[in-house]
């Protein structure tokens, strides 16, 4: 059961760099160091043009997009038991 209260995130970084990815060479990624209520810290990683140039509140958005699908991902097994 997932739980209906809203979880925080605070942004620590923001770092622009070259793009890792097949298929970006030439372009920025904006990778994105934030932390959760309990000081655990993770990154997530964007295509920079999604983020430069837009206004604070839909670079907000775009952030809180991202974050959610990689917590989404990441809680995914989070409490399940694997028999091996």
């Amino acid at each position: 059961m997932e739980s209906t209260t809203p979880r925080t995130f605070k942004i620590v970084d923001l770092a622009k760099v070259p793009s890792a990815e097949t298929g970006r060479v030439g372009k920025y990624d904006l990778i994105v160091t934030y932390q959760d209520s309990v000081g655990r810290v993770r990154i997530v990683t964007l295509p920079n043009e999604e983020f430069e140039g837009k206004d604070e509140e839909a670079q907000a958005a775009i952030l809180k997009k991202y974050i959610t699908v990689e917590e989404t991902e990441r809680t995914r097994f989070v409490g399940k038991e694997i028999a091996l």
